[in-house]
């Protein structure tokens, strides 16, 4: 179904939309079919136990509507786990915890599910202290710890784990459980024969590899009884040679539906693949979508479906189509716990879109730590709030990058009178290319907080004392690097491709294969230029999160776009650039009608004296200098906001 007719669907009664319309997952009914799929937050204290923190942040996603609420992986091993702060039901020590957890979910109206989880070999030692354990010893490919091959005796403990764990779940009081057989972890390792080697009763052909999963699944049954909805997570394609296949997956999904699973949930990737595990923005919306869709056809059961949906319209189709009987808003509902509420209202103009930035994914996996979205700041921190300035100042912001933005955001909850200056003529800062739907949704809440934006605004003397302000939060200049001997009318920056305000074809070489030189390098495809980017190390995108990085490389393969790297530019004369090949002072060239210099930017340390001798208060915030670090550059604007 087109998105038209949906989009008229959505103006006659709600019933009629199959997103509000109740379904049975087992003896579970929900009330509609938004889904919010487990996703590691890493907000449970260190102990495994629950915090506040995250029973809040739980509790929110219930409060905005969703059917379905799924915890996130949650370790049935005492001694495998992926963080000291991954939550834990490994004993009945956290049954308290999990108690209320799943009570503050069911209180707001959402049934509560948990997933069970061990990661096999997808785990480190240096943090349980333990080896990890998987089907083969066959290291991780992100890793690279060779795991101990388990015995059979060790599988036989596992299944009664699993079972154990379920039954505390029921205990606790959620209405379901939710097994992890997808992204490499250990029943997907299992099932996979790219991770199981095993030539015993549980490896080998695709039914003796399914067997430990089918003896998950019978444990539980015997534990919990029939009427206990169990739902089972698939990668429906590990998209890693020798991994799972959709023939494969659809075969795996039958045996577990005539094992009583009652539910599947299906995702894609491995730590191989991880792009396919959450997919960057160069991932179409949907994109899992064919593959659920298959699934479907070969089981009687509820399908959820997951992969970069985040627009109820687009969920809408995949429903009436019956590509799937759920839809798993997993980074739409970080962004804005409310999408199902104003879906429901006629309010898709007011949903806070994810932008799939990646933050959230780059503080797990880049920096090991909580969960965070840089559209909604207010993730992990739900029940928390602004306290309001005893003495409101005047203050002005210098720069609309994400940290004067963000600092300008809790300065205007705090109460002051806030104004900020962007010497360019439009916000966002160099990265607005990317983070430009972070950019729209930060200028409707300043307008809404009174925050008066002006751009085209070059910072005088005289300027900021007209202003008065009591204190100027300044951001740094930058200047866009060069290099010497490559000048001239042919050599443009970056900036002033992917703005527009230079057009050019033929030959082009981009300079940086960053995030910058990727996006331009890209961009000049499009538009029928023929591309090389020379890079002088041994990187290529980076600057970026790792699966977008890993995304983006792989288009500029597909795009014929040549990368040479570790290479040492002599000059640009005419039609060619020269470089360094070898140590000896020997030359080579590339073709270039255009080069365009994407080597960064240079931040100008310090503040202007004349700022400084003003009297006012000064306080410096950061510049991004890469779109990987949006988010943390805010966060660190808005500790500086605080303060005032």
């Amino acid at each position: 179904m087109a998105l038209v007719p949906v989009l008229m669907l959505m103006r006659k009664e709600k019933a009629e939309m199959k997103l509000f319309q109740p379904i049975m997952v087992g003896s579970m009914e929900l009330k509609n079919r938004f889904v919010f799929p487990p996703m590691g937050t890493w907000f449970a204290n260190t102990d495994g136990t629950v915090s506040e923190r995250l029973l809040n942040y739980y509790a929110r996603r219930a409060q905005g509507g969703a059917g379905m609420v799924t915890v996130e992986v949650t370790a049935v091993d005492p001694t495998q786990f992926v963080t000291h702060a991954q939550l834990r039901i490994s004993d009945d020590s956290f049954l308290p915890g999990l108690s209320r957890l799943a009570t503050a979910i069911k209180t707001n109206d959402g049934r509560a599910v948990i997933q069970l989880h061990h990661p096999g070999r997808q785990n480190r030692s240096i943090v349980t202290g333990f080896q990890p354990v998987a089907p083969s010893p066959l290291p991780c490919p992100l890793l690279r710890e060779v795991p101990k091959e388990l015995t059979v005796d060790e599988i036989i403990t596992l299944v009664d784990r699993f079972a154990q764990a379920a039954y505390r779940a029921r205990e606790a009081g959620f209405d379901a459980i939710e097994l992890h057989g997808a992204h490499g972890y250990l029943l997907c390792q299992f099932l996979s024969a790219y991770s199981n080697h095993r030539q015993d009763e549980y490896g080998g052909n695709i039914s003796r590899r399914t067997r430990f999963s089918l003896e998950v699944v019978h444990a539980i049954r015997e534990r919990v009884g029939h009427d206990y909805p169990i739902i089972f997570r698939l990668s429906a394609e590990e998209h890693i040679e020798g991994g799972l296949t959709l023939d494969e997956t659809s075969v795996i999904a039958r045996m577990l539906e005539e094992a009583g699973v009652d539910c599947l949930s299906v995702s894609a990737g491995n730590y191989g693949a991880l792009e396919w595990m959450v997919q960057p923005v160069l991932f179409s919306s949907g994109c899992l979508v064919p593959s659920a869709a298959t699934i479907k056809k070969a089981v009687g059961l509820p399908i959820i479906v997951a992969g970069r949906i985040t627009d109820p319209i687009r969920a809408e189709n995949i429903l009436q189509r019956g590509d799937a009987d759920l839809v798993a808003f997993g980074r739409g509902l970080l962004a804005d716990p409310d999408l199902p509420r104003k879906a429901r209202e006629q309010r898709i103009g007011e949903v806070r879109k994810c932008i799939t930035c990646m933050s959230c994914q780059n503080e797990l996996f880049r920096f090991d730590s909580p969960l965070a979205c840089l559209i909604n700041a207010d993730a992990g921190h739900e029940g928390d709030t602004e306290g309001k300035a005893e003495n409101p100042r005047k203050v002005l912001v210098v720069g609309a990058g994400p940290a004067g933005l963000e600092a300008a955001r809790v300065s205007g909850l705090k109460g002051h009178k806030v104004t900020v200056w962007e010497q360019a003529q439009a916000i966002g800062g160099r990265w607005a290319w990317l983070i430009h739907g972070y950019i729209a949704e930060q200028s409707r809440i300043l307008k809404e907080l009174g925050v008066k934006i002006q751009v085209g605004r070059q910072l005088t003397e005289e300027q900021v004392s007209v202003l008065g302000p009591g204190v100027v939060l300044y951001t740094q200049e930058a200047t866009p690097q060069r290099l010497p001997g490559v000048e001239g009318d042919r050599v443009l920056l970056a900036d002033e491709v992917l703005g527009g305000k230079k057009q050019i074809s033929g030959r082009a070489v981009v300079m940086g294969a960053g995030s910058s030189g990727c996006e331009v390098a890209l961009h000049l495809v499009r538009r029928g230029c023929r591309v090389t980017i020379v890079e002088g190390s041994h990187r290529t995108a980076y600057g970026l999160e790792m699966n977008t990085g890993r995304a983006i490389a792989q288009k500029l393969s597909q795009s014929g776009i040549n990368v040479l790297n570790m290479v040492k530019v002599k000059g640009f004369e005419e039609t060619a650039l020269r470089y360094e090949v070898d140590d000896d002072g020997g030359e080579e060239s590339v073709p270039a009608d255009w080069v365009v210099l994407a080597l960064g930017c240079q931040p100008t340390p310090g503040v202007p004296d004349w700022l400084l001798s003003l009297g006012i208060e000064v306080l410096s915030i950061p510049y991004c200098d890469q779109p990987v670090m949006a988010y943390r550059v805010a966060q660190k604007g808005a500790a500086i906001a605080r303060r005032l």
